[in-house]
């Protein structure tokens, strides 16, 4: 994932996000008040909620395989 966090004028702040970089076509914008400290305190909680709510464009990791033994 990749980031931009831009201060705007009137008190908040623009979070750009971007999972372009993990072969995912997905992108998120969102502004909060307060400046870039506070932005990014709030990138990972973000982050997660886009993953969560876009899970099905996000790849699981592969399980690898247990063969059970018979006895």
């Amino acid at each position: 994932m990749t980031h931009v966090i831009t201060e705007n004028q009137d008190g908040t702040t623009t979070i750009q996000v971007s999972f372009a970089d993990e072969g995912v076509d997905l992108q998120g914008q969102t502004s909060i008040k307060g400046g870039p400290v506070q932005a990014q305190s709030y990138l990972p909680v973000f982050e997660s909620d886009l993953r969560r709510n876009f899970a099905d464009m996000f790849s699981l990791p592969e399980v690898p395989a247990v063969e059970e033994e018979i006895i």
